[in-house]
């Protein structure tokens, strides 16, 4: 006789969907509108999957977040989605109340990434599993910074005890894209 599943969590239920065929691929990247879109991928993966191996560059470190960090963070997020990948509220009051109020919010899944005082990426996760935000300062890309959160976020997600872990992606950010499918989420 088989076990009983353990109940789903409440954004699985949420997004409760056939599973996908096998070997089924997200689109190929296209090029960014100069309009924005609505156009988003909801991405996901066991929490078990297997994660690429990941190193810091020397001087970076993870720490959780401070209140004091919020006008930095604020300012990294708004640099990261002016490009039309996303939305955070103009005012740093207004996006810190929308976060730290939220029924989901937990200190311990929001990382900032730290080179000395500098802040340099962020990751946001909210308890159901799901990534709300993930940014790296233009300047630290293509350094690992993004996968090292991402990673970080993933082992934070199952010492809570989450099966899966779900984000969004615009359909046009295709170094998100790449990123996401190295991590093993799928559409």
């Amino acid at each position: 006789m088989r076990s009983p599943r353990p109940p789903k969590s409440r954004f699985a239920r949420r997004f409760e969907r056939p599973p996908a065929p096998a070997g089924t691929a997200l689109p190929p990247p296209a090029s960014h509108p100069t309009g924005r879109t609505e156009g988003y991928l909801l991405l996901r993966r066991p929490i078990v999957a297997p994660s690429p191996g990941i190193s810091l560059p020397e001087g970076v470190t993870l720490v959780p977040l401070d209140a004091a960090d919020a006008p930095l963070v604020h300012r990294l997020l708004k640099a990261a989605y002016a490009s039309g990948f996303g939305t955070v509220p103009e005012s740093v009051l207004a996006w810190w109340k929308l976060v730290t109020t939220d029924s989901e919010f937990d200190r311990n899944l929001a990382t900032v990434a730290r080179a000395g005082d500098e802040v340099i990426g962020f990751c946001l996760c909210w308890t159901s599993g799901f990534v709300k935000d993930l940014a790296v300062d233009a300047r630290w890309r293509h350094r690992g910074i993004a996968s090292a959160l991402l990673a970080n976020a993933i082992e934070s997600l199952a010492r809570r005890g989450c099966e899966e872990v779900a984000l969004k992606v615009d359909i046009y950010n295709a170094p998100a894209q790449r990123l996401y499918r190295r991590f093993g989420f799928e559409p």
